[in-house]
C-alpha cells in the first residue's frame, strides 16, 4: 500500500535541505547589506545598482524562504515534500544569480564589471550548496543552468558591438570564468554522489541497528519475566549480549506445581545468527516438553532437530536442572556445558558440575552419561552459567576466571539470589574496566531458602 511516510533517507535529505536553505538566507543576508550600502552611502550612479541587488535579493529570499517553510513542516509532519518543488527551487537557485547580474547591466554599470562582481562568487556557492541536495541530479541542474546562463551573458557581452569598447581585461579572462563554473559543476556532482554514497550506507546500517533492536527486543521477551515464585527457593536471573542479541538463554518450565525444570543455552558466538539459533532450540524444547517425560529423551531429539539446523563448525552447549521441590532433590544433565556450581551452605564446600556429553548439534545420536543427582539442602545454591561470566578480561589479558566466580558466591551466600547477581554483575565490570563485553553474559541461581522463611 502507498504511503506518504519519509523513509529514514528521505528525512536526512530534508534535513540536508534545511540545513543549506538556511545558509542561502545567511548569504542572502550579507548580499542585501551591500545593496544597502550601495543605495544609501554610495554615489547616485551606484544607487540603481543597490535597488538592483535589493531586488534580486528579495525575489530570491522570498522563494528560499518559502522552501524552507515547506521543508521544516514536511521534517515536523515526517511528510514528503512534492517532488517538482525541488526541481523548481534548483531551478530558480540556477537562473536568479545571473538574472541578477543581467538586471544590473540594464542599469548601466560597466557589463565588464558585473561580470566580475561578487555575484559571480554568489553562483560558485550557489553550486557548492546544491550538494548539500544529497541528489546529483540537482546538483547538476543547478550547476549546468547557472553556467549556460553566465556564459551566455559573457557572450552577450563579449560580442555585443556597444560593450566592446568598454572591455578593460582580456577576452578570455571572461571565458576562463565560464569554464571554472562549468567545472565546478562537474566536481560538485561527483563529490554528491559520493555523498550519497555514504548517506546510503549510514541510512542501511541505521535499518539494520532497527533491526538488531527489534531482534533484541523479540530475544529479551522470549526469556521468562517475571521468574516464577517457586515455595521455598529464592530465584534471579539475567542474560546480557554482547551485541544487540546474543547467542545466551535460559528458560524456566513448571510442569507441574511441584516440579520445576530450568534451562540455560549457549550457542556458538555472538551476534543474529546465534540468537536466532536460541529462539529456535527454545521453541523446539518447548514443543518436545509434552511429548516426552524424560529430560534426557528431550535432549537427545533437540539434538537431532538443531543437527539439521547447525552449520558445520556451530554448535550448543546446554545444561538442564529438572527440581523436585517435594523432596527437595534434582538432577542434572549437561551438553557440552559447565561448569555448574554448587555451593554447599552447611559443609561450606563447593562443588562443580562437569558436562555428561559433547555439545548438542556434532553428533547424532547424542551419546550422554546418567544424570547427576544431588539434595539441596536449606541455604544452598546452584549457579548456572555461560563462559562470559568468567572469560573476561581486564586491560592486563588477565581472565576474570571462575575462582572468581566461587569467591564472589561463597562470599555472597548469605544474600538474596537477586542481590547475589547484583554482585557478580558489578565484580564483572570493575574487573573488565567497563570495556566492551566481548561475549555473551548469562546467569541463572536458584537458593534453597531455610526452613523459617518459607512460611
Amino acid at each position: 500500500m502507498a504511503t506518504n511516510r519519509l523513509t529514514d533517507f528521505q528525512l536526512l535529505r530534508l534535513k540536508s535541505e534545511r540545513l543549506r536553505a538556511i545558509g542561502m538566507l545567511m548569504v542572502l543576508a550579507v548580499v542585501s547589506l551591500i545593496g544597502f550600502y550601495n543605495l544609501l552611502f554610495a554615489s547616485e550612479s551606484r544607487m540603481g545598482l543597490g535597488r538592483s541587488i535589493l531586488y534580486a535579493v528579495f525575489v530570491f529570499a522570498f522563494f528560499e524562504t518559502i522552501y524552507l517553510l515547506v521543508v521544516r513542516n514536511a521534517i515536523k509532519k515526517k511528510k514528503r515534500i512534492f517532488v517538482f518543488l525541488r526541481y523548481f527551487e534548483s531551478v530558480i537557485e540556477g537562473l536568479l544569480p545571473v538574472a541578477a547580474m543581467a538586471m544590473i547591466m540594464d542599469v548601466g554599470d560597466n557589463p565588464f564589471t558585473v561580470l566580475l562582481s561578487p555575484a559571480y562568487s554568489f553562483i560558485l556557492i550557489i553550486i557548492s550548496a546544491s550538494a548539500l541536495r544529497l541528489t546529483p541530479r540537482l546538483t547538476l541542474i543547478t550547476g549546468l543552468l547557472s553556467s549556460v546562463c553566465y556564459s551566455t551573458l559573457v557572450m552577450r557581452v563579449l560580442y555585443v558591438d556597444s560593450f566592446q569598447h568598454l572591455n578593460p581585461h582580456p577576452n578570455n579572462l571572461y571565458i576562463f570564468m565560464s569554464m571554472m563554473l562549468f567545472v565546478a559543476t562537474a566536481v560538485m556532482y561527483f563529490i554528491t554522489r559520493e555523498l550519497r554514497s555514504y548517506v546510503d550506507v549510514a541510512v542501511e546500517d541505521m535499518a539494520l541497528q532497527d533491526e538488531l533492536e527489534l531482534a533484541s527486543e523479540v530475544q529479551k521477551n522470549l526469556l521468562p519475566s517475571p521468574l516464577p515464585k517457586l515455595e521455598g527457593y529464592d530465584l534471579a536471573a539475567f542474560s546480557t549480549p554482547a551485541k544487540h542479541a546474543g547467542g545466551d538463554y535460559y528458560d524456566l518450565v513448571t510442569p507441574n506445581p511441584r516440579q520445576a525444570i530450568f534451562m540455560l543455552a549457549d550457542v556458538a558466538g555472538h551476534g543474529i545468527g546465534p540468537a536466532l539459533l536460541t529462539v529456535s532450540s527454545r521453541a523446539y524444547f518447548r514443543a518436545i516438553l509434552g511429548e516426552h517425560q524424560k529430560i534426557s529423551e528431550i535432549i537427545e531429539r533437540v539434538n537431532q532437530l538443531m543437527s539439521c539446523d547447525l552449520r558445520a563448525g556451530q554448535f550448543v552447549t546446554l545444561t538442564a536442572l529438572v527440581l523436585c521441590m517435594d523432596t527437595h532433590t534434582a538432577k542434572y544433565f549437561s551438553a557440552g556445558h559447565g561448569p555448574t556450581l554448587i555451593i554447599r551452605k552447611k559443609e561450606g564446600t563447593v562443588e562443580r558440575l562437569e558436562a555428561q556429553s559433547i555439545p548438542l548439534g556434532i553428533d547424532v545420536p547424542l551419546k550422554m552419561d546418567p544424570p547427576i543427582k544431588f539434595h539441596f539442602a536449606e541455604g544452598d545454591i546452584i549457579a548456572m552459567f555461560s563462559d562470559g561470566c568468567y572469560e573476561g578480561k581486564n586491560d592486563e589479558d588477565d581472565t576474570f576466571g571462575i575462582d572468581r566466580v566461587v569467591s564472589l558466591l561463597k562470599e555472597n551466600q548469605d544474600k538474596t539470589a537477586n542481590q547475589i547477581i547484583k554482585h557478580l554483575q558489578e565484580a564483572i565490570i570493575e574487573f573488565t574496566g567497563r570495556k566492551s563485553q566481548a561475549d555473551d553474559m548469562t546467569m541463572l541461581l536458584l537458593k534453597r531458602l531455610p526452613f523459617e522463611k518459607t512460611a
